[in-house]
């Protein structure tokens, strides 16, 4: 069998550029494939401030050098989505709409996508008020009245963590009460926090093209209310992006273990698109630099 690549990386944010740039110095053939632009989820943020070696870069401009070094490194880009991954005797078969690779071993760097709550402005207001990620965005809306909306643990982990940094902060739920856990005590006692019960967001008003108000649906009692503040936080949960590849997985995230070996061997896997504790860029790069070293030790 023709062989096209050792190694095809699949996806182009931190984690997928990471172990391409690592398996290319480790002088294998390698490409990166993404149908989206390099970056992923990098290019949603506007500011980040706790990656090591910047003091405040936004996600775009991180992104771009990225890719800068991706190309300084002579790592093979393909634009495509891949619909299926076949093993075939010692090798694997990567299909898109497009094209198909032959190639020795693959890394799923896919990622995953923020569920929005698909209201006009949206889109356009991402990284001007509308934020999924509080320890990215969290310290720009210092002293800053500011919500949430969702109803998880992890919304309310988000929730005292922005308590340190805010001046108030409200909670929109459309249940009757918070979800039980550990932190549901502490939430409740917190001055800074204010529980919306039974309620939806059906608007985002904006000003000068940055987040100014949201309007607030009781659904039920129906009567709507317009409060004013400086951030959306959005916890509507997330979905991997693991659709074309059947390996073992928990809420559809990819089960690795800690050299992202999943459990067909010769696939491995690394970012946000594996099942962990901490979603970060830190981590993503972290764990692309263990794929790519990982996938390379495979092939030997």
């Amino acid at each position: 069998m023709k062989l096209d690549f050792d190694v095809l990386v699949i996806g182009s944010g931190p984690a997928g550029m990471t172990a391409a740039i690592y398996l290319k110095q480790a002088d294998r053939n390698v490409a990166i494939i993404d149908g989206n632009a390099p970056g992923g989820q990098l290019n949603r943020i506007n500011s980040i401030e706790n990656y090591s070696g910047f003091s405040k870069i936004s996600g775009p401009e991180l992104a771009f050098n990225m890719f800068n070094q991706l190309q300084d490194n002579k790592v093979d880009y393909k634009y495509g989505k891949v619909q299926e991954i076949k093993k075939e005797s010692d090798y694997f078969i990567v299909s898109t709409e497009k094209e198909i690779f032959s190639v020795k071993a693959v890394i799923i760097a896919t990622g995953r996508n923020p569920k929005e709550l698909g209201l006009e402005n949206e889109k356009q207001l991402l990284g001007r008020g509308i934020s999924f990620c509080a320890i990215c965005d969290g310290s720009l809306y210092r002293n800053k009245k500011i919500a949430l909306v969702g109803n998880s643990k992890e919304t309310l982990e988000e929730a005292l963590y922005l308590t340190n940094l805010v001046s108030e902060l409200l909670i929109v739920i459309k249940e009757e009460e918070l979800i039980e856990c550990d932190l549901k005590d502490k939430i409740i006692n917190n001055s800074k926090i204010k529980v919306i019960n039974n309620s939806i967001i059906t608007k985002l008003n904006s000003e000068d093209k940055k987040l100014s108000s949201i309007i607030i649906k009781n659904i039920k009692t129906n009567q709507s209310e317009e409060i004013e503040l400086s951030a959306l936080f959005e916890y509507n949960g997330y979905q991997p992006n693991t659709e074309f590849i059947d390996c073992l997985k928990n809420n559809g995230y990819i089960v690795v273990n800690q050299q992202m070996r999943t459990n067909i061997k010769g696939i491995f896997a690394c970012g946000d698109v594996i099942d962990k504790e901490v979603y970060q860029v830190s981590t993503a790069v972290a764990e692309g630099a263990i794929a790519g070293l990982q996938a390379s030790k495979y092939i030997d």
